[in-house]
């Protein structure tokens, strides 16, 4: 993720790449954890951080089309400073997750 938290040195397509390659890790080796063996309470805390990692996923590539979109300079630094606040908070829960 640190890779991705440098947006003003990418290309709107690079970017989108780091972007789908975060998603699917988080999907593949994420998700595909196993968690029949935590207790309820941890069960259900591990996925609310699950939903709530899934969600800002897909909004950063919401994000991303919106920065493609963008046809002004101010709007397109608007769009990844937007984009660095998203990968922020996905940081903050991915910490939060690891009891960081």
């Amino acid at each position: 993720m640190d890779q991705i938290l440098a947006v003003s040195n990418d290309t709107e397509l690079a970017l989108k790449s780091k972007a789908m390659a975060l998603q699917q890790f988080f999907r593949e080796q994420i998700l595909s954890l196993q968690l029949d063996e935590l207790a309820p309470a941890v069960q259900h805390w591990v996925q609310s951080y699950h939903v709530e990692i899934d969600k800002q996923l897909r909004l950063l590539a919401m994000d991303i089309m919106f920065l493609q979109a963008a046809r002004q300079s101010v709007t397109a630094e608007q769009r990844r400073q937007q984009i660095r606040d998203r990968l922020t908070t996905l940081q903050r829960y991915c910490d939060g997750l690891l009891g960081e």
